[in-house]
């Protein structure tokens, strides 16, 4: 095979590997303003669990101040720290659960912005 073929498959194969990427990219595009609003409704669920999380510790404050004033000052305290886990719990699995969306949506940025990059490097390298 000479060379000429070889360089002609060569970009036969670059072109329909770029066409399926940037096929992805436009599904991809479409995604773009959903995904920032996602993170602005992420931002304001944390916030949201931050202001759960602060009202449950201060309430565990109160509780265990109030415990030194029992004469069973340990078991109180350790009700108290069982009640302040068993309602931040679900806090935190909400929190975990937005912390994964969170990446999801900034790896998807990140693949877009790559993608974007190497479709600008591939347009640059085609118009010599």
């Amino acid at each position: 095979m000479s060379s000429f073929f070889k360089k002609y498959f060569c970009a036969v194969i670059g072109l329909s590997a770029l066409v399926s990427v940037s096929e992805s990219l436009f599904a991809q595009t479409a995604a773009i303003p959903k995904g920032a609003a996602e993170l602005s409704a992420i931002a304001q669920q944390r916030a949201s669990i931050e202001k759960d999380k602060k009202e449950i510790l201060d309430q565990f404050e109160n509780e265990s101040q109030a415990c030194w004033k029992n004469f069973a000052v340990n078991d109180c305290l350790a009700k108290a720290r069982q009640i302040k886990y068993q309602n931040l719990a679900p806090l935190n699995q909400r929190e975990i659960a937005l912390n994964t969306r969170q990446r999801a949506l900034k790896e998807a940025e990140r693949q877009q912005r790559l993608a974007d990059k190497a479709d600008d490097t591939s347009k640059d390298k085609a118009t010599p």
